[in-house]
Parts: structure tokens; sequence; C-alpha cells
């Protein structure tokens, strides 16, 4: 089974917020282009503050999104072991 790619703030490899660093995660790039990319934005018309002030505010921390991650599997595999209906006739 293939692990889902998921976006999040990066707290523990932060800057300001971990935007950049949940981002090198996420397109599995290096966190200094990330921030290039990003200075140029900013640069470039003042769009990659607002972007990043967005990103800071919508896109939640890394162990929030990774306990909801455990939180689902454990709740899948009581749903599959649930799963046969005559299995407790089988006693």
């Amino acid at each position: 089974m293939t692990t889902k790619r998921r976006l999040y703030r990066d707290l523990e490899n932060k800057q300001i917020a971990g935007v950049c660093a949940g981002l090198s995660d996420y397109f599995d790039i290096d966190v200094t282009l990330i921030r290039v990319i990003w200075i140029i934005f900013l640069l470039c018309g003042g769009g990659g503050l607002i972007a990043y002030i967005i990103m800071a505010i919508v896109v939640e921390p890394k162990a929030v999104v990774l306990a909801r991650e455990a939180k689902k599997e454990e709740d899948n595999k009581t749903v599959e072991q649930d799963d046969d209906p005559f299995a407790k006739y089988d006693k």
C-alpha cells in the first residue's frame, strides 16, 4: 500500500512558520530551493507574502496531520476486523 502525501507545516525544521519545510517534504525537494522560490515570489509583486500568511494559518502542523492519519489507520483496522457479519456465529 502506498502512503499518501500530506501537506503540513513542519515545525521541527521551520524558519518562520514551517510552510516552506512542509512544502519541501510534500514535493520532495530541498527546502532551500523552496525558500529561494518563495523569496522570488515575495520580491516580484508581494504575492508570496500573502500566500505564506494564508498557508501559515490554513495548513495544519505536522503532528496534528500525523495523529489524524494514525487514528484513521487504527479505525480502518477495526473496521476490517469487524467486517465479517458472521464472525460472531463462528464461536
